[in-house]
């Protein structure tokens, strides 16, 4: 048989019906994949899912990672002192007393947020250098710069104790509280003063030894003293560090003004006419006196006459007030008449001139006047 008598396929079939005459009846065929560029194989969809999985968990991990290790660097002793450092040193006092529970009493004018924004030369740099872990206690070791390059270097301890635990894993620690420095100042003035330092009022007022001792953070404190006019100081600087190193008072010793002076004068004049006024042998309070007083017989009349005023300078002031001298003494004379009370009478008058010293203090001057007291003893 020839080519010919073979049946041949129609040359204009579509391409479904040469598939189907090529494959046979009643046969299905699945189109061939078609090769991806290059030759690669496609990505399948649990491929993708592997992949992308495996970046999650990695990310994760990195993530936690860090998240640990910041947790980590934040629960170490020194995390606690470099908080509290740094909130002084931003000026945040009421907050660095709130990390290491320090309470403020209420002669403690300086520990507040307000008096420590009148101080200069503060905390201005801090370097930790060292910590020890004892059980459930540790000590943090700082070295502390007041006041810039110039200023005052200081070494401090930090105690701090374990407060629990954070996720299991953490020790939390928390300070003790720190001992402050003290700003020292001493006040030669009267009670009434009134005395400031940093801007904040200073009580002093019967303070042992005209001095006064307050807790404060690290810093130099402007202190004044007002009079009201009748005394001032100059303004000074006291200075406040940590607690182991020592600082400076801040001293305000006050001297007279005109018008103090003025009123000082008057009392010491006042207390003067006075002791003049008085008919008595021995003046209570008065620097003379007669001593040999008559017996059996009736004083009338007494006087005492000022022969000779003395001179005095007002000094410095003392623990006391301020200083009165005599530069030149003064003298008076004293007369009366005798009687014996059977109708004789004469007189009884000092043997010359009596001695009129003057020595004491000027206690307080205020707006209504200055007040006196003699130190000398009656003889």
């Amino acid at each position: 048989m020839s080519d010919d008598a073979l049946p041949q396929a129609d040359q204009h079939a579509s391409p479904e019906a040469r598939q189907q005459t090529a494959s046979g009846p009643g046969r299905e065929t699945s189109p061939s994949p078609s090769p991806s560029p290059g030759g690669r194989r496609p990505w399948s969809r649990r491929r993708t899912l592997l992949l992308g999985g495996a970046a999650v968990l990695f990310a994760l991990g990195v993530v936690a990672a860090v998240v640990v290790g910041r947790t980590a660097a934040t629960h170490q002793p020194q995390a606690a002192v470099v908080a509290y450092l740094d909130a002084v040193q931003q000026g945040e006092v009421e907050r660095a007393m709130s990390l290491d529970g320090t309470e403020a009493g209420d002669d403690d004018v300086l520990l507040t947020d307000d008096a420590y924004a009148g101080v200069t030369d503060g905390v201005t740099g801090w370097r930790v250098t060292g910590s020890r872990v004892d059980g459930d206690s540790a000590a943090v070791f700082a070295v502390v710069q007041q006041g810039g390059e110039a200023g005052t270097v200081y070494d401090q301890q930090f105690t701090l104790e374990k407060d629990g635990t954070d996720l299991l894993l953490f020790d939390r620690w928390v300070l003790a509280p720190v001992e402050l420095g003290t700003l020292t100042v001493q006040v030669g003035a009267p009670d009434a003063a009134v005395v400031t330092a940093a801007g904040v009022e200073v009580p002093h007022a019967g303070a042992e030894g005209d001095t006064v001792e307050l807790r404060a953070f690290p810093g130099s404190y402007p202190a004044t003293l007002d009079g009201a006019g009748a005394y001032a100081a100059d303004d000074v600087v006291g200075i406040a560090t940590g607690a182991s190193s020592t600082g400076s008072p801040a001293t305000l010793v006050a001297t007279l003004t005109d018008t103090g002076e003025a009123a000082a004068r008057t009392a010491v004049d006042g207390w003067l006419s006075a002791c003049l006024a008085s008919t008595d042998l021995a003046p209570d309070g008065c620097s003379f006196q007669i001593i040999n007083e008559p017996t059996g017989y009736t004083l009338s009349d007494q006087k005492w006459t000022l022969e000779a005023a003395p001179a005095y300078e007002i000094g410095d002031w003392t623990s006391a007030g301020w200083q009165v001298d005599a530069t030149t003494e003064g003298s008076a004379t004293f007369t009366s008449t005798l009687s014996d009370g059977a109708g004789g009478t004469g007189t009884f008058n000092s043997v010359g001139a009596v001695r009129v010293p003057i020595q004491g203090v000027i206690p307080d001057v205020t707006a209504e006047g200055a007040s006196f007291t003699s130190t000398l003893l009656q003889y």
